[in-house]
């Protein structure tokens, strides 16, 4: 066995992964809660049916303050059909933080499954994100509609 994994410090961290992945990440305490998946939806601008194209995590290359992340993730989608407002495009890439809001293990599984057929399709708002004039995103970390399938993966 590697010398690597003796070492405390990584087998800490390997037991940290470990209990996030088990319990799951939650929002913390002070972060206020979003209004039901219902209101977002009245709220919503631009509602489109798309599929996970691809989804990455890396470095953003922002210069950020010290103690915020600086890892951000780029959701690639395949719109398939608008439902709600008007967008021309027939692709839409969204960006997000590693921080709630935002359905980041919903995102994880239509990545892995899109292609297979069936339920690889969800409801995602285009929340645009301005950022200064001119300049604008869409971002999965606002309080957004969506609605993912239902999967029933575990015992019944």
């Amino acid at each position: 066995m590697p010398r690597v994994i003796l070492n405390p410090h990584v087998q800490l961290c390997f037991t940290a992964i470990l209990a996030l992945l088990a319990i799951g990440l939650r929002p913390a305490a002070g972060t206020p809660k979003c209004p039901p998946q219902n209101e977002l939806l009245a709220k919503a601008k631009i509602v489109v049916e798309a599929q996970v194209k691809s989804l990455s995590i890396g470095e953003s290359g922002f210069f950020l303050a010290e103690g915020v992340p600086t890892r951000m993730i780029r959701v690639d989608l395949a719109i398939k059909k608008v439902i709600k407002g008007k967008y021309p495009g027939k692709e839409a890439i969204v960006y997000g933080a590693p921080l709630p809001p935002g359905p980041l293990s919903e995102l994880t599984m239509m990545a892995l499954i899109v292609g297979l057929g069936g339920d690889d399709t969800f409801e995602w708002e285009l929340y645009r994100q301005e950022i200064t004039d001119g300049v604008a995103f869409f971002s999965m970390n606002a309080c957004s509609y969506y609605k993912f399938p239902v999967y029933n993966v575990g015992p019944d």
